[in-house]
């Protein structure tokens, strides 16, 4: 009876231990099967990332786990503190960087690189735009400043060859008159007065000599740079010098041209404009209005004054005698006039009329 109860006692006790035992048995192949899966996947990660530049957390296994080894993810500095970069990020927030940023996909080598490559040439694209727009509107301001017009005086010069030339220039009157007669011509015993006193500006107060001498010395000046060789019948106003003897300066120099300067007056203080005189009788009458109507063109083209025209006649002394040479008196304006009076006296209307000049001197040597 005895040994009946021990072996059931003992029955009892291995069935207890068995029975521990499938329970032990069944929890350790419980736990241990799932943790060598989950070791051999932390493997197969560990492994891909090793050989791909792509991560893939798809079993949604967490890289700071015991036994993973997290990827380094790019850190930019910003003084103490650390930012991570991640492509969603920059997409969301429009670019912009999140401090302390929680479990994300590392970007790859690759994108990395484009991005930055593609944020270098956005940012290069910006600011090649941005220094182009500068440089464009520079230029722009650069050349509207080059293309406005400036301000121009109101001749041009041109460029004469009136080398071999003789100009005889005669500046008309001098400070005293001289009423004294000589012959009006040679054809003719009718007498004048050897040289009249001339008039004066209505708005400078000039002497007609003053002012003509003035743009003789110019005029001179002028033509002998463009090669002419000048000669004036007076350098001042103190002479004594009758219009007989001024033309023959003008013959014995065999002048190519001769050019008797004045100013015109008019009891109408509106006359304005140029005059050209010549004589009507000589040798070479034939030419004279031509030549004339020439030497008022260029001058008005010049200038801008109004050509009234040439006139022929026998009115005039200083004409009279020089018919051997191409001669002509010129008014260059009206001292009756205001304005006409102030622009004989302006340095630019004054080298306008050298221009002129010039021109015409040059259409004789060409004819």
């Amino acid at each position: 009876m005895m040994n009946m109860k021990t072996n059931s006692r003992a029955f009892k006790i291995l069935a207890a231990a068995t029975a521990v035992l499938v329970v032990t048995t069944v929890v350790l192949l419980l736990t241990i099967g799932p943790w060598k899966k989950s070791t051999a996947s932390g493997k197969e990660l560990r492994s891909g990332r090793n050989k791909e530049t792509t991560v893939s957390l798809e079993d949604g296994s967490d890289p700071s786990e015991e036994g993973v080894t997290e990827p380094k993810v790019p850190e930019i500095t910003f003084g103490e503190s650390v930012v991570r970069t991640s492509p969603d990020e920059k997409e969301e927030s429009g670019g912009l960087i999140s401090e302390g940023s929680s479990e994300t996909t590392e970007p790859t080598t690759e994108e990395t690189s484009q991005e930055t490559s593609g944020t270098t040439e956005e940012t290069t694209s910006e600011t090649t735009k941005e220094t182009t727009k500068e440089t464009t509107e520079a230029t722009t301001e650069a050349t509207t400043e080059e293309a406005e017009p400036k301000e121009t005086k109101s001749h041009s010069d041109g460029s004469y060859d009136l080398s071999g030339m003789v100009i005889v220039i005669d500046p008309g009157h001098q400070r005293h008159a001289n009423s004294d007669t000589e012959d009006l011509a040679p054809w003719s015993d009718e007498q004048k007065a050897k040289v009249s006193g001339g008039t004066t500006g209505v708005s400078t107060g000039r002497p007609e000599y003053e002012v003509v001498l003035e743009i003789a010395l110019k005029m001179r000046d002028y033509l002998e740079d463009q090669g002419a060789t000048v000669i004036l019948t007076r350098s001042s106003n103190d002479v004594d010098i009758s219009n007989v003897e001024r033309a023959r300066i003008a013959v014995d120099n065999q002048a190519d041209v001769f050019l008797r300067l004045h100013c015109d007056a008019s009891d109408s203080s509106s006359a304005r404009g140029i005059g050209v005189f010549v004589c009507s009788r000589g040798e070479l009458s034939d030419y004279q209005v031509k030549w004339g109507d020439w030497l008022g063109t260029c001058l008005s083209e010049a200038t801008g004054a109004k050509y009234r025209g040439c006139d022929a006649s026998t009115r005039y002394s200083g004409l009279n005698w020089a018919t051997s040479v191409p001669s002509f008196l010129l008014e260059m304006g009206f001292m009756s006039n205001a304005t006409d009076d102030e622009l004989l006296s302006d340095p630019d209307y004054q080298h306008d009329l050298c221009v002129g000049v010039a021109a015409f001197c040059q259409k004789m040597k060409n004819r």
